[in-house]
């Protein structure tokens, strides 16, 4: 029995070490009432080796995609180096969220398509309050799943709260938001619960990324040639 007893304790050890190193964590984290990142979620954004785009496809990522994000903190220790990270990881992308980059933090970055010059934009803990009008079917891809596009119905009119501070004070504001960029909000803040835009798409199949573009193509081709047509 003592052997045995022996053998658990190490193989149980062994284990802690394991799950230690593969991801960083923050449940049951003492500083996540206020937002602030633990070490090892420290560690882990910094450490230029580790971090990564997240994919869908891969077990382990999808495990930190599928989480439900816990709040952050605006201002707080590396949360500058998430952002950059952010913004480097995105791409050719419209939007990121804080979770698939590794971070169950409620963070996201958003292309403003609604303001002059399209800026990308942080946004922390923000929520949608209120939706207007019908949902609308439109085409969504995502840099973590890499299987290609879906549809998605989504409201094109709505009301985001966020994060803002105010001199050294932490306030909420409410935004409305409207068109393409009230659909990119939606498919940010989804992550931030755990929600990939394939489990709430139609019905029909995905199309890949090789599919989409030829799409795409073939839709802009057809414009040109209708405006031309029309002058």
């Amino acid at each position: 029995m003592k052997s045995f007893a022996k053998i658990l304790t190490v193989a149980l050890c062994a284990l802690l070490l394991f799950s230690c190193a593969s991801a960083p964590k923050n449940e049951g984290n003492a500083k996540a009432d206020d937002g602030s990142m633990t070490a090892e979620e420290l560690s882990y954004i910094s450490d230029t080796a580790a971090r990564h785009l997240l994919q869908n496809d891969v077990e382990k990522d999808n495990e930190i995609l599928r989480k439900v994000s816990i709040p952050a903190k605006l201002g707080g220790e590396g949360y500058d180096v998430l952002e950059n990270y952010m913004k480097e990881a995105i791409g050719t992308g419209v939007g990121i969220a804080a979770p698939q980059v590794g971070i169950n933090r409620r963070v996201i970055m958003v292309q403003r398509f609604d303001k002059e010059k399209k800026p990308f934009e942080f946004y922390y803990n923000i929520e949608i309050k209120k939706t207007y009008g019908e949902k609308v079917v439109g085409w969504e891809g995502c840099l973590s799943i890499p299987a290609g596009f879906g549809q998605v119905e989504r409201w094109q009119d709505i009301d985001v709260e966020y994060d803002v501070m105010n001199g050294n004070k932490l306030e909420r504001k409410v935004e409305r938001i409207q068109g393409f960029t009230a659909v990119i909000f939606q498919h940010e803040t989804d992550h931030l619960n755990g929600v990939l835009f394939i489990d709430i798409k139609t019905a029909d199949p995905l199309m890949t990324a090789e599919e989409y573009k030829e799409m795409r193509l073939k839709e802009k081709a057809e414009k040109e040639a209708q405006e031309k047509k029309d002058e």
